[in-house]
């Protein structure tokens, strides 16, 4: 789905966006009042460039219009593998980025990711995962690490791997198994402007991605993990 044609049907009454297609940002228009617009686009790889844009953008968000619900676009293709990004401190970066829908999330607005497109490591990790809920359409594609990646770094033979990620949706990429650990809320069909008007009625106030993968089963320790170090 392209981005004007995702825009259309999230947002009927209409919506306004300043920037391009790789980075936007604007508003959109909702029954229930306006939804600040945080966008990647074209698969753009996450730079210290990007990251700036992204931060600067929220962070506009939350001195201007206080409370105001923010949905982010996302269509990535992973960090940028640049070795100036990486001398820089490209990790620093993105965790600022996360520190700020943190902070967004702590005065009360409500921070939406939907996945459009592409969603890769650490671009993924930077600008959609660590929203306040993830969501994502079915024809989008998630990924903290592809296979032969994750057996390059093992060392475990890749056909092992493809065979494990039958059954272990930790291993797995697509939005089916990130739907399974938790990692997303739920898939996006039908009537959009409905999906996101349900997902802005619900309470962010309590992370339940560990509870989640459990009742789907496709992360059914992580829950049990989290509450013994919680009561130790």
């Amino acid at each position: 789905m392209t981005l004007t044609e995702l825009l259309a049907r999230l947002f009927p009454d209409g919506h306004q966006l300043a920037g391009d297609n790789r980075l936007f940002h604007g508003e959109g228009r909702t029954p229930t009042g306006p939804v600040a617009v945080i966008g990647t686009g074209e698969s753009t790889t996450i730079g210290i460039a990007e990251i700036v844009y992204l931060g600067r953008s929220l962070l506009r968000v939350l001195r201007e219009t206080p409370g105001r619900p923010v949905l982010l676009l996302v269509d990535n293709s992973g960090q940028k593998m640049a070795m100036a990004d990486e001398l820089l401190g490209l990790n620093q970066y993105i965790a600022h980025l996360v520190q700020i829908q943190d902070l967004a999330r702590r005065r009360g607005h409500q921070v939406l990711a939907l996945v459009y497109g592409n969603s890769i490591a650490g671009g993924f990790i930077a600008f959609g995962l660590c929203a306040g809920q993830t969501y994502a359409l079915p024809e989008s594609n998630t990924s903290v690490m592809n296979l032969p990646a994750i057996a390059r770094i093992t060392k475990l033979p890749l056909e092992y791997l493809e065979e494990v990620s039958r059954t272990v949706s930790v291993f797995a990429p697509g939005v089916e198994n990130f739907l399974r650990t938790g990692g997303i809320e739920d898939i996006w069909s039908g009537d959009l402007s409905q999906c996101l008007a349900r997902a802005l009625g619900r309470d962010q106030a309590e992370d339940r991605r560990a509870e989640l993968g459990l009742e789907r089963g496709g992360r059914p320790l992580a829950s049990q993990v989290i509450n013994r170090i919680r009561h130790a």
